[in-house]
């Protein structure tokens, strides 16, 4: 047997748990909103009129995607297809950071080196995972829609829309493995590109230009600098179009190769941005756990900074075409206020539902933060660290208020830089949109003391745990109300209790529960912490 094939085997034995669940959760996804939309849009009457009200919407195009008829398929592609585009680019950027420069940074790679086994085998391994992986993907997303009731061979279109996504982000994946010299920096980079093409993805969409019925949209040119976009544009169940899916695989062809290229023109270990010397003594600035948990940090945090900030510089942008909109058809407004806003504007309704989405991207930062105390106690460097005066508690809470002041730093500055960028419709959304920004806090504290308490009461599920709750918190607040559940359902998501606009009449009491509850669980888990035993990998 070849050494890329045993290779290969190692990578499949790795992730017997990892991607087996990342194809259930895919196929439960397709499951759960196409039985969503079957017990709720059950009629063309109502698919109609939602359709329409989308078509001149701006906000529900860049979140949704451009509807193309009110068949029963292009109205599940628009309610779920950048999710699931959203969904395979996450999997496919940790997928070939965690194969490629994890491995160099545990010295995985190197032993492997060490045998008959070349950096061409270990390249052809992780590519042939990657094909394996996203050729998965798509089986089980297009099996899915077809036990949803949708006809084979659109749903066969959605698998290959799937596939040819996933192996476009692999490839954003592994160039960033190339360029980076840690797993962090790499992933955070990575996840800033997911942010920026989804930003532009929603653009296009957003953009787009409504049919005189109002059935159909065509989007704006920005989709098409998108992978997101190219994999919406292969419509299926309406055109069933196969060739957007080339231009993501023509772009994972020329990533990889660049990667490869890389790779064979660099050290072992290294990246192409190489890491700084270290000092002979350590700064000032470095004599700390605090100040350790930021050095060890910064990368990914600064990562899903850029992509909230990209996201709030995009509102601007979306809000101009909003206000054109609304200038040109007064019957947007009209529309919008039929959703049930609670009685506030156009532009209320719209910043309050992309600062949510932003404060998301925060979220994940902090249960990112939280998560690296698992990362280091099982790589045994946190017992290097312990061993010092420094004590378990105040180790903990280093960790703890870095989140808590980054997502406060990264809230702050993604509210200015929307309200900034609206300041051009109206003055007054700078003060507007910097509160309800701020008011994410203790939401986000609260998804990132659920991963504490997971690290400190089961330390090998934190990662899982932080993770679904992030998760089962998106799918509750995007497709909750689909399936009509009972309000105690969705308020079980944080993001429910977060006052909304106007806020002039909102409700800031959940925000204070919110906070309370952050606390509790934080207190909890630093006194379970500080009773365990240190658990390292295995």
């Amino acid at each position: 047997m070849s050494a890329a094939a045993v290779l290969l085997r190692f990578r499949l034995r790795r992730d017997w748990v990892i991607l087996p669940v990342w194809l259930v959760v895919m196929a439960f996804s397709v499951l759960f909103v196409a039985a969503a939309l079957a017990s709720t849009y059950n009629t063309e009457t109502l698919r109609t009129a939602v359709v329409r009200l989308a078509a001149v919407n701006p906000t529900l195009l860049a979140l949704r995607g451009d509807p193309d008829g009110t068949s029963p398929g292009n109205f599940f592609m628009v309610e779920i297809g950048s999710y699931l585009g959203l969904l395979v680019a996450f999997m496919n950027t940790f997928l070939a950071v965690r194969h490629t420069r994890a491995d160099e940074q545990a010295g995985r790679t190197e032993l492997l080196l060490t045998t008959r086994a070349d950096r061409g085998a270990l390249t052809i391994a992780t590519l042939s995972l990657a094909v394996i992986a996203n050729v998965g993907v798509g089986l089980f997303g297009a099996l899915a829609a077809i036990a949803a009731g949708y006809e084979a061979y659109g749903s066969l279109v959605l698998g290959w829309e799937l596939a040819t996504t996933g192996l476009a982000f692999f490839a954003v994946g592994l160039l960033f493995a190339q360029i980076f010299s840690t797993s962090r920096a790499a992933n955070a980079w990575g996840v800033a590109a997911i942010g920026a093409f989804w930003v532009i993805e929603a653009a296009g969409s957003a953009t787009g230009t409504a049919s005189a019925d109002g059935l159909h949209v065509t989007p704006g040119p920005a989709i098409w600098f998108s992978p997101i976009g190219w994999g919406l544009r292969t419509l299926p169940y309406v055109e069933n179009l196969w060739w957007p899916g080339l231009l993501s695989l023509a772009l994972a062809v020329a990533l990889a190769a660049v990667a490869v290229v890389l790779q064979r023109s660099r050290d072992t270990g290294a990246g192409l941005v190489a890491a700084r010397p270290g000092r002979a003594s350590a700064s000032s600035a470095l004599r700390g756990t605090f100040s350790l948990s930021w050095r060890l940090q910064r990368a990914s945090i600064i990562g899903w900074g850029i992509g909230a900030v990209l996201g709030a510089a995009a509102i601007g942008a979306l809000g101009k075409t909003l206000n054109d909109s609304i200038s040109k058809n007064p019957d947007v407004s009209k529309a919008i206020g039929e959703m049930g806003t609670g009685g506030g504007t156009v532009f209320e309704v719209f910043i309050g539902v992309m600062i949510a989405l932003i404060g998301l991207v925060v979220a994940g930062a902090a249960i990112q933060t939280a998560m690296r105390m698992r990362q280091e106690e099982a790589s045994s460097t946190a017992e290097i660290v312990l061993a010092t005066a420094a004590s378990r508690l105040r180790w903990y809470v280093s960790y703890v208020v870095l989140a808590l002041v980054a997502s406060a730093v990264l809230l702050a500055l993604s509210g200015l830089v929307a309200g900034a960028s609206l300041m051009n419709v109206d003055a007054e959304l700078l003060g507007q949109t910097f509160a309800l920004s701020m008011a994410q806090l203790p939401a986000v504290a609260v998804y990132m003391a659920v991963t504490a308490l997971a690290f400190a009461v089961v330390p090998r599920a934190t990662i899982a745990v932080g993770w679904i709750a992030f998760g089962v918190g998106i799918v509750l607040g995007e497709f909750g109300s689909l399936l009509n559940l009972p309000d105690w359902v969705r308020q079980i998501t944080p993001t429910a209790h977060t006052p909304v606009p106007p806020l002039s009449h909102a409700d800031f009491s959940g925000t204070w529960w919110l906070s309370l509850i952050a606390v509790a669980l934080l207190v909890i888990a630093g006194a379970a912490f500080r009773r365990r035993d240190i658990v390292s990998r295995g």
